[in-house]
């Protein structure tokens, strides 16, 4: 996002009075949470123009415009000297021409001048207000410049005086859209851009090109969150604590705070993805955190037994994955020796399995071990102390509750409005985030995680690759047709 002025492109001169909305509908359409958003009249005292890029290629610009000043008596200025209506754009001129520079209209001057020069009108009224006829003045004034013309009615509580304002609005405007800039969406910004295509045909190659232009960049920020979320699950994965404990320390003694350690590194880690992920939809998230000190206590933590029973795998899912898996392990001792063993490899394994899946239910913590190979020992040795590790995370249960976090954050941030500085709540129930998987994919999930793990010092750029694409699908499923 940039700004400055830019030519040729739709422009879009938002146009309304103070304490309306006028500032949240514009943070939210070009996705600018820098807008200066205030209860204080007189915030937007001069026009600022914001162009909304992709790629460097500016799509559309939106200006920011004070309020009327005195817009009864500017429209007696211009109805006094009217002699026909095809007279009424170039009167907006003259009434520009004649005040520019001078103690009169400052506001009206301002903001009618970007509308002179091209600019289409979204005029913005806030729909939890009672309509008044001395808002008439200002869209008579509209009107008379002869352009293009929307009136969004700004939803913020109770809309209690909507079908008031439609009926009203009807009245001077040739489209008028309800519009929630707090709640506002992808779908929201195209669907404003496909209006006024219809009403300014002359530009519509140009507002194809932004709309193109804004599913391009739709598309690459699933991709890119799609990456955030695959380098989380390999990078926590992967993730372990080795050390060696000074002579006369106990593991025993010392287990609960490096096991504590451990577990706190994969919450940052975490943390630090989700971060990453809203910065890819342009939130700056000063002082943000991904759970509320609410949500915290309701049981969001990554860790909390509430959390892995709504975002992870089903115990039966995690049982039979398990039997499956323990079942190709067996298989593979079965085929090493020729069929000899008769399938009991297979059984076996299937058996074994099926008890490390009862057991993964509720394994949500990992544990800290001494390390006893030959290296360990050596090191042992040499530095007089014992060797221990934390990690990686054995739980086949805990890459999914990842997963299903970072989709859920996905769509939660997918739809945070840059009007509003809080993340909304998620758009739907925490233990439908899975849903989009299927046997096969889980079972191949499944699989990868078990290699980072093996692979766990490096992991092969392939493995991160697969989990991304994979990943990248169930946002995109996710989102739908966004």
């Amino acid at each position: 996002m940039t700004e400055g002025k830019t030519e040729s492109v739709p422009t879009f001169a938002v146009v309304g009075r103070v304490n309306k909305g006028k500032s949240s509908v514009i943070a939210s359409l070009i996705e600018n949470d820098r807008v200066k958003i205030s209860p204080r009249p007189g915030t937007t005292t001069e026009c600022v123009r914001y162009d909304v890029a992709v790629d460097g290629r500016t799509l559309f610009t939106v200006i920011d415009t004070p309020g009327f000043e005195d817009a009864p008596r500017a429209l007696h200025w211009m109805k006094s000297r009217e002699q026909s209506a095809a007279q009424r754009p170039e009167l907006v001129r003259e009434f520009v021409a004649t005040f520019r520079g001078t103690d009169e209209f400052v506001e009206e001057c301002r903001l009618l001048q970007p509308i002179l020069d091209g600019a289409c009108i979204l005029y913005v009224v806030n729909g939890d207000e009672p309509y008044r006829p001395n808002y008439e003045a200002e869209m008579e004034i509209l009107r008379y410049t002869g352009r293009p013309t929307m009136a969004l009615i700004n939803r913020s509580s109770s809309g209690r005086y909507l079908d008031e304002w439609q009926r009203a609005l009807d009245q001077f405007f040739k489209l008028v859209r309800l519009f929630d800039a707090h709640g506002v969406t992808y779908r929201d910004r195209r669907a404003l851009l496909e209006a006024f295509r219809l009403l300014t045909p002359k530009e519509s190659a140009q507002i194809d090109a932004a709309l193109a232009g804004l599913a391009l960049e739709r598309s690459r920020r699933r991709y890119e969150v799609a990456g955030i979320a695959a380098d989380l699950l390999v990078n926590a994965l992967s993730f372990h604590l080795t050390l060696v404990l000074p002579e006369g320390q106990s593991l025993e003694l010392e287990r609960g705070r490096l096991e504590a350690d451990f577990h706190n590194r994969l919450r940052a880690l975490e943390v630090e993805a989700h971060r990453d992920m809203a910065k890819v939809f342009l939130h700056r998230l000063e002082g943000w955190t991904p759970e509320t000190a609410a949500e915290l206590e309701a049981g969001a933590d990554l860790f909390a037994e509430e959390t892995w029973n709504v975002m992870g795998l089903s115990p039966s899912t995690l049982v039979a994955l398990s039997a499956i898996s323990g079942a190709a392990a067996g298989g593979a001792i079965d085929a090493a020796v020729g069929g000899a063993s008769f399938m009991t490899g297979a059984v076996l394994g299937g058996l074994g399995g099926l008890g490390l899946g009862v057991y993964e239910i509720n394994r949500r913590f990992a544990s800290a071990s001494a390390l006893k190979d030959q290296l360990g020992s050596l090191m042992n040795a040499s530095r007089g102390g014992q060797r221990v590790r934390v990690g990686p995370h054995p739980s086949i249960n805990f890459p999914f509750v990842l997963l299903a976090r970072a989709i859920l954050h996905f769509e939660r941030i997918r739809a945070w409005a840059h009007a509003v500085p809080e993340l909304p709540a998620a758009p739907t129930e925490p233990g439908a985030a899975l849903s989009g998987l299927d046997s096969g994919t889980r079972k191949r999930l499944v699989d990868l995680f078990k290699q980072v793990r093996k692979k766990h010092r490096h992991v092969p750029p392939e493995l991160r690759w697969e989990i991304h694409q994979i990943v990248r699908a169930l946002l995109d499923a996710s989102a739908g047709e966004d």
